[in-house]
């Protein structure tokens, strides 16, 4: 994220130790290292947030894919049944043609 080499901050060391003065310095390291501390764990927190939601996100989207594809071949499960009744009622159909009573009362 932020390019700084070992020199970067030997400089930053050294002008931090003249500014602020070496009693001093060692509470301005620990003082900084927490903040940096809180502010890293706060974006991490904000992170996981995210992530989390786009998980749940992708989540209810493969489950409205699912809840589609069932209604889809549901449908094609009624559209099955229909053709299978229509097929037995043709056959119904043909059979009664093929075997009409007024055919075999005339051979008598």
């Amino acid at each position: 994220m932020f390019d700084i080499g070992f020199w970067e901050l030997f400089i930053i060391a050294v002008v931090a130790l003249v500014v602020v003065g070496p009693e001093r310095l060692p509470k301005l390291v620990r003082v900084t290292g927490l903040w940096i501390g809180r502010a890293n764990a706060s974006i991490q927190s904000v992170r996981k947030e995210i992530s989390q939601e786009l998980r749940a996100e992708e989540l209810k989207q493969a489950l409205n894919k699912t809840i589609d594809l069932d209604e889809v071949s549901m449908g094609s499960d009624s559209i099955d049944s229909q053709t299978i009744d229509k097929k037995s009622s043709e056959n119904i159909l043909e059979e009664s043609i093929e075997s009409d009573p007024i055919e075999k009362n005339d051979k008598r």
